[in-house]
């Protein structure tokens, strides 16, 4: 099926960009929808996903201007769950069956499945990190060229709205100072691979 091949990948890494399709890019439209939901509520910080790119806890600093997971009804009701699962098995993990490859979750915390949208505007960035599991991805939903930078790779990819790159969670990137004053949302997940799975 097309919509399980790889757009290209960046030479010499292991960092691949998938275009995605229509129909789950109007299911990634909803999640935002969502997530704007919390990020305009008053409430809404109760959402927040405190992660490395977000409040760091050494610094006090915001690196980006809201962070909130995504409704695991949202995920579990999506296509765009079990695409994202069967490219990590084709393209990262061929030897294992597609029923053990999972997104990385914390059960009865408020954050869910780890796939969370990140909202950056004029002056936030993100600092040099990793993740945690074992492939991590990024979802360029309204970006404005603002590229994510591989540290340790000296590379970088353009993030070209409306693609997703998927990389090994211990790939450390990061995105420098926006300049614009233009809005950029994005969503990020981690996924993991369940050894004991057997079929």
């Amino acid at each position: 099926m097309i919509i399980l091949e790889s757009k290209k990948e960046i030479p010499n890494t292991s960092i691949k960009i998938f275009d995605i399709p229509t129909y789950i890019k109007t299911e990634i439209d909803g999640m935002v929808k969502e997530s704007i939901k919390w990020k305009n509520h008053p409430l809404g910080e109760l959402k927040a996903a405190e992660n490395a790119a977000y409040k760091h806890p050494e610094h006090g600093k915001e690196y980006n201007t809201f962070q909130c997971s995504i409704s695991p009804r949202l995920i579990e009701e999506s296509l765009m769950m079990p695409w994202i699962t069967r490219l990590a098995q084709i393209h990262f993990a061929p030897e294992y069956h597609h029923r053990s490859i999972r997104f990385r979750r914390m059960i009865g915390h408020f954050d869910g499945y780890e796939i969370w949208t990140n909202f950056s505007n004029k002056g936030d960035s993100n600092p040099r990190h990793d993740h945690g599991g074992w492939l991590s991805g990024v979802i360029y939903h309204t970006n404005h060229g603002h590229p994510t930078y591989f540290n340790d790779l000296d590379v970088e990819y353009e993030g070209k709205d409306g693609t997703m790159i998927m990389f090994p969670s211990n790939t450390v990137h990061s995105c420098k100072e926006q300049t614009e004053d233009k809005e950029r949302i994005t969503l990020a997940f981690n996924l993991i691979i369940d050894e004991n799975f057997d079929g």
